[in-house]
């Protein structure tokens, strides 16, 4: 069999393959596998701006409408539902048998559903998802949204400035658990101070409605210590799950999503990538499965170079940002369970501040509030004091390094990173620089930093994306 590579799932990690692949010169068959029918498209806008009424839904588009089909043969609306690793061939909802001679998954995560009567609650995972919620938040609606992290929160907020009531639930003592309990409850305490109801070390036990769709009519909300809540739309967005169901009986590991090594690899000629993979990470000494927009364009990259023979390892330190209302978060690194936020330099005037996350006497993290270009600064910091041998941060030893960038500018070329086999993007030529990153890396930093400027073709570095001869 010639060479065949399927990509399944077509969201923003299973397109960056495809792009990179193209990109690095592979002109052999490739295979594009979307469950839904419209481009890729951007997530995290949707619980914010898109949701909001501020974006049009081609304004998200990761690709052109005809881009895709230029450089793989695309199927629309398909799921995959069985493979055999073996055979090498995945089978499609619609009966459709594919051959491969390597496979990309890149399915992404399933949102987890509350309990209760079907359909009673919604969720926010798609551009369909959101169009539909959008409908709902009318000024003086009753909202209850189930689960306090990032997706939660940030629907609130947009909520809020749209008008409607707004009650969140959360299981942890204080939003956004990940964060811990400084940056939480100062979140939790912004939220009731633009007037939502934030209760915190609850759960929802049921959804009562007498509809039979979702966000038909009312609906009460009862928690686990009996309190009802009524509410004209019920949100869920208590989490959610590798989707790897149609992988069962392949022999992967499917712990906590697809088990891969530092470079993508889960089995011979099996790869994954995105929210679904669970990657072990050199600098952070374990093994993750983070559900980041940037951490999915990294591992895409490693993995279109990887099965292209260019061995590499994922070498770069996690980073994303969160809109909080009128506030920022940018956090780079990973803030381990139990470690402890230490903020630094608080300006409550400006109503901003930085801080490390410290675990076992190590730093494992950097956020800035309010600050995201602070942050950088900070990452800088704690770089350099590696490189160079010295004690950065007030004597704390730094988990790891190589930043996503370092600039938010098109860079030089000078600043451009080495491409040594093995090696993700490390700068042997300025080892006092923090590493630059690839063009969609740049290009999201700068949106971060509140720079919407792409440069022409997708950024400087990357050579145009070409279609298969």
């Amino acid at each position: 069999m010639k060479r065949h590579i399927l990509v399944v799932g077509a969201s923003a990690a299973g397109t960056a393959v495809v792009q990179h692949l193209r990109r690095l010169g592979y002109d052999g068959a490739l295979t594009l596998v979307g469950a839904e029918h419209h481009p890729p498209y951007d997530r995290p806008p949707l619980s914010k701006r898109f949701l909001a009424g501020e974006l049009r839904p081609e304004q998200l588009w990761l690709t052109g409408a005809g881009d895709l089909d230029r450089l793989a043969t695309v199927h629309r609306g398909r799921r995959a539902v069985a493979a055999d690793l073996a055979a090498r061939t995945v089978t499609l909802d619609d009966g459709t048998v594919l051959d491969h001679t390597d496979l990309v998954v890149a399915t992404g995560v399933t949102p987890s559903a509350l309990p209760g009567r079907p359909g009673a609650a919604v969720t926010l995972k798609t551009l369909d998802d959101a169009r539909a919620f959008a409908a709902r938040l009318t000024a003086g609606r009753r909202l209850v949204i189930a689960g306090g992290g990032f997706l939660g929160t940030e629907t609130a907020w947009t909520a809020l400035a749209l008008g409607c009531e707004v009650t969140l639930v959360a299981r942890a003592a204080h939003p956004l658990p990940a964060l811990g309990g400084h940056v939480g409850a100062l979140v939790g305490e912004r939220l009731r101070a633009a007037g939502a109801t934030v209760l915190t070390g609850r759960a929802v036990s049921a959804v009562h409605a007498r509809h039979t769709g979702p966000g038909e009519g009312p609906v009460t909300v009862e928690l686990d210590d009996g309190t009802r809540l009524p509410a004209d739309t019920v949100l869920s967005a208590i989490g959610s799950a590798p989707a790897t169901d149609w992988l069962a009986g392949t022999g992967l590991d499917l712990t906590d999503g697809v088990r891969c090594d530092a470079g993508g690899a889960a089995a011979p000629g099996v790869h994954a990538c995105g929210d679904v993979a669970s990657w072990y990470l050199p600098r952070h000494g374990g093994r993750l499965r983070l559900e980041h927009r940037m951490h999915a364009g990294e591992q895409a990259r490693v993995v279109a170079a990887n099965l292209l023979g260019d061995a590499q390892v994922l070498d770069s330190v996690p980073f994303f940002w969160t809109d909080q209302g009128p506030h920022k978060i940018v956090v780079h690194g990973v803030p381990a369970p139990g470690a402890r936020f230490a903020p630094h330099d608080p300006d409550p005037g400006r109503d901003r501040f930085t801080g490390v996350y410290r675990k076992d006497g190590r730093v494992t993290a950097v956020l800035a509030w309010n600050a995201p270009k602070d942050a950088l600064r900070l990452r800088r910091e704690l770089l350099a004091g590696r490189w160079h041998g010295r004690r950065p941060l007030r004597g704390v030893p730094v988990v790891s390094q190589n930043p996503p960038c370092h600039r938010t500018g098109h860079g030089h070329r000078r600043h451009r990173p080495e491409r040594r086999r093995g090696v993700a993007h490390a700068d042997t030529r300025r080892p006092d620089r923090p590493a630059a990153a690839p063009p969609a890396a740049r290009r999201l930093v700068r949106r971060v930093l509140g720079d919407h400027r792409d440069p022409p073709g997708g950024g400087r570095g990357h050579p145009p994306l070409r279609a298969p001869r």
